[in-house]
């Protein structure tokens, strides 16, 4: 029948347009489904004129189209070469500092982080890590120069699935591990000795694990299982104290909130996207103490399952922030329980399992970075400007961190950190 007409193209052309719509990641413009079944890339047309809005760190404009989200929005993107954070054209931006390895029989994935930060001195990254017959050992490294400080600490006898800090009321700083047969322990970061041995959980798995501080002055270890179970304990003796999750919702994600300076709310995600909140001030669980519910409307209206949580810092004070496995992260207000601003919209590349954490930068500016498990894509997004980078990396991404203003990420060969953008 020979090659079709050029206006047979275009008819062509429109049927296709009624397929449907893709947002690359790379460029952040919408195309149609026909645009991505063009025999030439350069007969693709985007469904919006191109502006000059992405920005490269030497100040230069890229062409794009401005992302979802409030005007004014820029995207920036960034690239993982060697040790190097590269920007447009191979300007360079930021080093990448790789730690040491970890344990030498270890398969080199660290699958939890937890930032030790100590007045005065050296801030500590501790990195929980998978030995041989699946044991987990716990790493501490400078975070200075990315160097191990002690020896891998073993003794957990099962995969180490969750990590967190313990300041308690007379200064001193441990740290808690939790395995996936339910172990808990403790150690001293400063020594690296073990303060409690892991002891086993009847309660399952410990798959996420945070610190509260409740207005009698204690500080509390809080683990949760995806059994449902939602414990609080006294760090020194080991004692189970109190509980959480009456209705005993699967838990996949949990992080502590503060509200003020000695009193901390829990926030929780279950394994059907349900976003729940609990004050471990109170002693009879089903009671809401100071606990504040999301706004069950603003959730509904914008489809959001919540399949991660994070405290984070924005517009001046913490909120927590909450992550869906489309890529989508949205703000919300602690206090109210009314989400903040537009939120961070989906985008190609960024689905999955999601993992945020945040920082406050020189000047006071916040920001949060988003990514997903196994993902290699990473975007910082400051909340209160809309201003969003992405970050391409050479790893697979497993966890995430913060100290000052620098990103500590753990990944499927280890540990490494990067400077957080700036403008």
């Amino acid at each position: 029948m020979g090659a079709p007409h050029r206006a047979e193209k275009e008819w062509a052309r429109e049927l296709m347009l009624l397929t449907g719509y893709f947002r690359c990641w790379d460029c952040e413009r919408t195309w149609s489904i026909a645009d991505g079944l063009a025999e030439n890339p350069d007969g693709a047309r985007p469904q919006q004129p191109t502006t000059e809005v992405g920005t490269y760190a030497d100040g230069s404009t890229a062409p794009g189209e401005p992302p979802a989200g409030r005007s004014g929005e820029t995207a920036t993107r960034l690239r993982q070469e060697g040790d190097a954070l590269l920007a447009g054209q191979g300007t360079p931006w930021g080093r990448i500092t790789v730690f040491s390895d970890s344990a030498p029989d270890s398969s080199g994935g660290v699958e939890s982080l937890a930032v030790v930060s100590r007045p005065g001195r050296p801030t500590l990254v501790a990195g929980a890590c998978a030995g041989s017959g699946a044991k987990g050992v716990v790493c501490l490294w400078d975070m200075a120069d990315g160097r191990l400080v002690h020896a891998p600490l073993p003794g957990h006898p099962d995969r180490i699935r969750s990590m967190t800090t313990l300041l308690l009321p007379d200064g001193r700083i441990l740290l808690a591990s939790g395995g996936d047969t339910g172990t808990i322990a403790l150690w001293n970061p400063v020594t690296g000795q073990s303060v409690r041995e892991p002891a086993g959980n009847w309660l399952g798995g410990v798959t996420g694990m945070c610190a509260a501080t409740v207005p009698d002055g204690r500080t509390l270890l809080v683990t949760a299982t995806p059994r449902g179970a939602v414990r609080l304990w006294d760090p020194l003796t080991g004692e189970s104290v109190g509980r959480l999750n009456p209705y005993g919702s699967p838990i996949q994600s949990i992080a502590a909130v503060p509200i003020s300076a000695d009193h901390t709310l829990i926030a929780a995600s279950d394994t059907a996207g349900r976003l729940h909140v609990w004050d471990p001030a109170v002693d009879d669980p089903w009671e809401e103490g100071a606990a504040v519910q999301l706004s069950a409307r603003a959730l509904a209206d914008a489809d959001h399952r919540v399949a991660s949580v994070a405290a984070v810092p924005a517009y001046g004070r913490t909120v927590l922030a909450t992550g869906d496995n489309g890529g989508v992260v949205m703000l919300w207000d602690p206090a109210t329980g009314a989400p903040i601003g537009d939120g961070l919209p989906f985008s190609t590349g960024t689905a999955g399992l999601p993992v945020i954490t945040g920082a406050t930068l020189h000047g006071g500016r916040a920001v949060l970075v988003a990514g997903s498990r196994q993902g290699r894509r990473l975007r910082v997004w400051e909340p209160e400007t809309g201003a969003l980078q992405h970050i391409a990396l050479d790893v697979a991404v497993t966890c995430l961190a913060t100290a000052g203003p620098e990103l500590i990420v753990g990944h499927d060969r280890g540990v490494l950190k990067l400077p957080l953008p700036g403008r």
